[in-house]
Order: structure tokens, then C-alpha cells, then sequence
């Protein structure tokens, strides 16, 4: 069982997911850290640009397979949506997901004014806030495709905090 914890850049996906109570039996950890762990790859630049995204893939579905083979359930976060190195959206497909043992998605959002804050505060980089919502959308449409194709539960948390986003794991994992 694997829950992904899915949301665009500066939503909030690692700050709420790093914090879940380890009673919960997960191991938090992002899509792109078990990427760099398959493909030994350095640290992402911080534009958030992909490059080889089908490589990446297959990388990210066999470290949480090994994962998965030791005994260890994953709260993994990541995008459904990618941006190509000219700040392009890339819809990544179903299939891609279902090689993760998904058992629940979780979908963060926020208003992009919060999110626009939040990267410039850690990127130093202005965003249109605009093209933060289009990327929103984009997002929270493959998420539903995804969980609509893979038939799992999809749970959209608005601006989470820790308590609502532990009652949406809480709720994943009593639904197994």
C-alpha cells in the first residue's frame, strides 16, 4: 500500500507529509528523492524542469518496488504534472502510476497567491499567479483521470494543515 501525495510546486505536499505521525506505519519520502536514489542523479536545480521524463519514470517505479519488496509502505510525494525545460506542462499517464502500488491519492492545493509566496520566500523567483492556477488545474484534472483509470480513492485537502491532512491519510488507510 502506497498513498501519493500529489500537488504542484509550493502547495505544501512535503511540509504536511513530513509531518504524519509515524503510527501511521508510512515512510514519507518524494518522487523525485527516489528518482535521484534509482538514477544517482544530483540534486534537481531548483526551476523544477524535467528533462528525461520517461527515464525518470521507470527509475521512480522500481525504487518504490524495492521499497515495497523490503516491507515498507510508502506517503509519497509528487506531481501528476511536470514541467518541461521551457515551463510547459507535461500530463504524466495513468500507466505511470499504476506501477506504484497505489492504494489513495491525496491532492493539496492552495491558493496560488499563498503559493507564489511560498516559492519566491524558498526559489527567490516570481510566479504569475495565473499560470499557478492553470498548473492547479492541470493537476487536479489528472489526478481525477488517474484515480478514475486506476479506480482508487482521490481526496482533494484544501490549504492543508496537519490535522486535515492526517484525517485524509487516516481515512486511505481505513479504507484499504
Amino acid at each position: 500500500m502506497n498513498i501519493f501525495v500529489a500537488g504542484i510546486h509550493g502547495v505544501g505536499k512535503t511540509h504536511v507529509a513530513s509531518r504524519l505521525s509515524p503510527s501511521y506505519g508510512l515512510l514519507h519520502t518524494s518522487a523525485s528523492k527516489l528518482i535521484r536514489e534509482e538514477r544517482t542523479l544530483p540534486n534537481w536545480n531548483t526551476d523544477k524542469r524535467v528533462t528525461d521524463v520517461d527515464a525518470n519514470q521507470v527509475a521512480l517505479a522500481a525504487a518504490v518496488a524495492r521499497y515495497n519488496g523490503q516491507g515498507t509502505r510508502l506517503l509519497l510525494d509528487g506531481h501528476f504534472v511536470l514541467l518541461d525545460p521551457n515551463a510547459q506542462f507535461i500530463a504524466l499517464e495513468a500507466q505511470v502510476f499504476q506501477s506504484l502500488s497505489l492504494s489513495a491519492v491525496i491532492l493539496i492545493q492552495a491558493d496560488a497567491k499563498v503559493i507564489a509566496e511560498r516559492l519566491k520566500a524558498r526559489d527567490a523567483k516570481d510566479w504569475n499567479l495565473q499560470w499557478l492556477n492553470d498548473f492547479m488545474t492541470t493537476e487536479r484534472n489528472i489526478a481525477q483521470t488517474v484515480s478514475q483509470e486506476l479506480r482508487i480513492p482521490l481526496h482533494i485537502v484544501v490549504s492543508a494543515n496537519n490535522q486535515e491532512f492526517e484525517r485524509a491519510v487516516a481515512t486511505c488507510i481505513s479504507n484499504e
